[in-house]
């Protein structure tokens, strides 16, 4: 099973030259639920991932790294 690691948002920001204020006005959202999702305080919801890759031209699966684990 995997487990949702860290999230890479920050990285992907960076990359893509885009900052969190940026791409929360493209999504119609606040930067501080941007900033939320960047520092690993919340996990997004499959929607908002979704929405987030899209923006960034990502797979949803690149926004965090996931962690396998043999628990079940």
């Amino acid at each position: 099973m995997f487990d949702v690691g860290r999230c890479r948002l920050n990285e992907i920001l960076k990359e893509k030259k885009m900052s969190q204020v940026e791409l929360a006005e493209k999504l119609g959202m606040k930067k501080q639920q941007i900033n939320a999702y960047a520092n690993n305080e919340t996990t997004m919801s499959y929607r908002t991932a979704k929405n987030i890759a899209y923006q960034l031209n990502v797979l949803m699966e690149d926004l965090y790294d996931f962690i396998w684990s043999e628990k079940q």
